[in-house]
């Protein structure tokens, strides 16, 4: 058989659609490789995308720790220093850091500034609190690998870290410790209230409605109503005798507001061996486990630094020695006064100010005991320390005379405090504070007093007038290891005689306290009973006298922040004191304008990460 010819038309046909099968074929093949090559860089971008976004993250966060750990240690808002100071990011598996890791301090637009201005906000998360937000930026430009197409993958990303200072003399009442407010009088708590552990508050059936909280509240840890807690160990408990009392504003539990400015176990001995009370709670001044006696309390804050020691930044911020310009030693018949922080007295000022102290006995019947008081006459004082050169508001006055069996406390005492120098006052010590008669009111004398019209009326309504006309309660505070209110009516030649023997008189106090108190199941070293109630909020300030009927007037703000260590006598009433009719007010004037050398406690926070 003949093979069969083809035409040569026909080849050529055939050849045509064989080279275009051919170059189909080779196209699509192309068109695989280019698909498959897109594929595999947008993988290796993807892939690097989001290990240098990690990364960019993850620096931002180690910046946060670092940063707030500066904030701990300084106990106060970063400089642009301190934020340069050390700062460094770790490594990262191929990335790199096109732009360093910077925080910078900003206003409050975000902008960058030489240091961090303040601005005062609504604190998030605290109903009623204001704080001054300290801004700062921080940055990072991170950069990975080279991909196939020659591009490296880069993040820029930004966060904002915010330092928040909260003056603790907002609230009427901040505690660190328990708040406790069992079965009172009738009260109404005209401030906000803060406790960093348990509330712990009731009203008693036959009184119902005595206790009512007009402003917000917050706690930490639970708020208890009804039974308070540990109360089978307080004295006159009754089961089934309580109720809950009246909220008019928000209860939330919040986060600690940190007065130390950082977690108390990031600055205080990590080992406390102080006495506890029934729930586990140091309620003593906890032990000395790293030798070094400048970080073992709270009770810090009032004491002068131990000389030789370590002094943590956070703790010594803090310190009202430190803070004070104005330091006054007694000791026996010596009185010296130094001054720092820029103020400056002359020789015959500071004679001027240890002739205005005096010293003398009187017997303190809750302690049991007699007790040394040194009395500052602040009508005498007043005069020097208006006139003092760059006087910072702050006195440190304490008594280390040694002590004897037969008067075994010292204590200090304020008098004739009716005025109080034009830019307000702060004094603080390490021992326990007396103040006598009318604080901030304007009234000079004890005679006087009945010009203040919330003395002269018993003050029935809380609605009388707490100064004289035409004067203006200054920004005050009074901090010491327990603080003790004193009437007009005072005599310290009765201070030793029965309760019917110290009558009191309606006594009007304006000034903010800090000071410490006996916590209820509190265990003394080698005692075999506990402590029974504290006598609460209620009984924060002590009494000495027979206030039945007598009204103790009061504006200011209460700070619990330690346990006692000077004065730890017991509450109780019976011959110690009757109570007084309480009209007690927070001061709105301290919001915007708290006493001098006021404490701030901190709250840090971080906002969400952003590109840029």
């Amino acid at each position: 058989m003949k093979p069969q010819r083809i035409n040569s038309a026909e080849g050529g046909s055939a050849l045509i659609v064989a080279i275009g099968v051919l170059a189909v074929v080779g196209s699509a093949v192309a068109l695989s490789y280019s698909i498959t090559g897109q594929n595999v860089r947008l993988a290796d971008r993807s892939q690097d995308y989001a290990q240098v976004r990690a990364a960019a993250e993850g620096a931002l966060e180690y910046g946060y720790g670092m940063w707030r750990g500066k904030s701990s240690q300084r106990g106060r808002p970063p400089t642009i220093k301190d934020c340069a100071a050390g700062l460094s990011v770790p490594g990262f598996a191929d990335v790199s850091f096109s732009e360093p890791l910077s925080i910078t301090p900003a206003d409050h637009y975000g902008a960058p500034s030489l240091e961090p201005i303040p601005v005062l906000v609504d604190l998030q998360g605290f109903p009623g609190w204001k704080g001054r937000v300290f801004n700062y930026v921080a940055s990072v430009e991170a950069k990975g690998r080279t991909t196939l197409d020659g591009k490296p993958v880069t993040f820029r990303a930004k966060r904002l870290f915010q330092y928040v200072a909260v003056h603790l003399f907002q609230a009427m009442y901040f505690y660190e410790g328990d708040f406790e407010y069992y079965r009172p009088a009738k009260a109404l708590i005209s401030g906000l209230t803060h406790t960093n552990r348990y509330g712990m508050v009731s009203n008693d059936v036959a009184k119902a409605g005595t206790l009512t909280f007009m402003s917000p509240v917050s706690y930490v840890m639970d708020w208890t109503t009804g039974d308070p807690y540990r109360a089978a160990t307080w004295s006159g408990y009754s089961p089934g005798s309580n109720q809950r009392p009246t909220f008019q504003a928000e209860i939330t539990q919040t986060p600690r507001l940190e007065p130390m400015g950082t977690e108390p176990r990031e600055v205080l001995d990590a080992a406390p061996k102080g006495p506890l009370s029934p729930s586990g709670q140091l309620v003593g001044p906890d032990g000395d486990s790293d030798g070094n006696p400048n970080n073992d309390s709270f009770h810090e804050i009032i004491e002068p630094p131990a000389p030789g020691f370590a002094d943590p930044e956070a703790i010594a911020s803090r310190r009202m020695y430190n803070k004070a310009g104005i330091v006054v030693t007694i000791n026996g018949a010596s009185k010296t006064v130094v001054t720092q922080n820029g103020t400056s007295l002359s020789a015959a000022q500071s004679s001027a100010l240890q002739s205005a102290i005096s010293t003398t006995t009187i017997y303190d019947q809750r302690e049991r005991s007699s007790v040394r008081v040194s009395s500052l006459d602040l009508g005498t004082a007043k005069p020097v320390l208006d006139a003092a050169s760059d006087f910072n508001g702050v006195i440190y006055i304490h008594d280390v005379t040694p002590t004897v069996s037969a008067v075994p406390k010292n204590a200090i005492r304020l008098k004739n405090g009716g005025k109080l120098p034009e830019d307000g006052l702060t004094v603080a010590s390490q021992n326990a504070i007396y103040i006598q008669g009318d604080y901030n009111t304007g009234a000079t004398s004890s005679s006087a007093a009945t010009a203040v019209p919330s003395n002269s009326s018993g003050n029935p309504n809380n609605t009388a007038t707490p100064t004289v006309a035409g004067y203006t309660r200054k920004p005050a505070a009074v901090i010491g290891d327990a603080v003790m209110l004193l009437s007009n009516a005072w005599s310290d030649e009765n201070s030793s005689l029965s309760i019917g023997q110290r009558r009191a008189s309606n006594t009007t106090y304006n000034t903010a306290l800090i000071s410490g108190v006996m916590p209820s199941g509190y265990e003394p070293g080698g005692a075999a009973a506990q402590y029974g109630y504290s006598g609460g909020a209620n009984n924060y300030p002590r009494f000495l006298e027979n206030w039945s009927g007598l009204t103790c007037t009061y504006f200011g703000s209460m700070v619990q922040l330690f346990t006692s260590t000077q004065f730890t006598g017991r509450w109780d009433t019976g011959n110690i004191y009757n109570p007084p009719v309480r009209c007690w007010n927070f001061d709105p004037n301290f919001t915007e304008n708290p006493p001098p050398g006021s404490i701030d406690a901190v709250y840090v926070t971080r906002g969400r990460w952003s590109r840029y």
